[in-house]
């Protein structure tokens, strides 16, 4: 018989869930220098489906995907941590994954983003251009015609790479 939750309870589960599961993943990935990019956990007709988008400097390929799919879902075995069935994606983020960490805006020295802010900078809640540097506290961005724009780190909700076509 199924057991039911109200729905403050539910996503404590699934947080705590999402949590553990995490705990697990990123040290299995570290360990062959990979990123652990997002985690996402949902719970679909009475079954998780688990999301793992990982990254390498170099890349990452269909291969590492499926060795690291296999691996995850030995681990999750061998833990337990699913009492129920469960599916699991492992996959590359994507040329449209969102930049959250300063790493991520490092990793586009050079390149053009557009960046989304939590708050209004100078009127402003989105920006475009190059990535000219990344400090403790900010990001800078060569803003065409002005002068670079120093935005505070926290005040970044998440930027996206854009395209350039020559």
């Amino acid at each position: 018989m199924p057991t039911f939750f109200p729905c403050s309870q539910v996503a404590m589960y699934r947080e705590t869930m999402r949590q553990s599961l995490e705990n697990l993943v990123q040290p299995l990935l570290q360990a062959q220098n990979f990123e652990l990019v997002e985690l996402q956990l949902q719970q679909r007709k009475g079954q998780w489906f688990i999301r793992v988008f990982a990254d390498a400097e170099g890349g990452i390929s269909l291969d590492d995907c499926r060795r690291l799919s296999l691996e995850i879902g030995q681990v999750c075995e061998a833990e337990n941590l699913f009492e129920t069935a469960y599916i699991l994606e492992v996959s590359s983020p994507g040329l449209d994954r969102p930049l959250r960490t300063p790493r991520d805006f490092q990793r586009q020295c050079q390149h053009l983003v557009k960046v989304f802010l939590r708050e209004p900078l100078m009127g402003k809640t989105q920006y475009s251009g190059r990535v000219a540097a990344v400090t403790e506290a900010h990001l800078v961005l060569h803003v065409p015609p002005a002068t670079p724009l120093a935005i505070p780190l926290p005040q970044i909700d998440h930027g996206v790479v854009e395209l350039e076509f020559k």
